[in-house]
């Protein structure tokens, strides 16, 4: 399990019954909140667990979707580059067989002079 750090959050609050956790992602800010129900005792502590931990994962989500998005377009550049290594692959396939089939005309013309 990923542990993460409380402390590097920052928390806010109206003492009362909400608890916010700011941080930052990509340079844009992330909250995350904590609302305490009326029914129960306010807990600071509490509040910002919770608070950091929503905050956290909106943080991961965004992380993620950013990491596939970047996977995608390195799945397209590799299969570009794939492609493109085919092609050469080709194309040197069918120069080596022109080069050879260069050498054996000179090679039979060559003979038949000799002769």
């Amino acid at each position: 399990m990923f542990d993460f750090s409380y402390d590097r959050y920052r928390y806010f609050t109206n003492d009362k019954d909400k608890v916010v956790a700011v941080s930052t992602y990509a340079g844009k800010p992330v909250r995350g909140t904590a609302k305490c129900d009326p029914k129960d005792t306010f807990n600071l502590e509490a509040g910002r667990k919770l608070a950091a931990a929503r905050c956290n994962l909106k943080i991961a989500l965004k992380r993620q979707s950013n990491a596939f998005k970047q996977y995608i377009e390195a799945e397209q550049r590799f299969s570009e580059a794939y492609k493109h290594m085919m092609e050469m692959h080709d194309y040197l396939d069918n120069a080596s067989k022109a080069a050879t089939n260069a050498t054996d005309v000179l090679s039979t013309i060559e003979a038949s002079l000799e002769d």
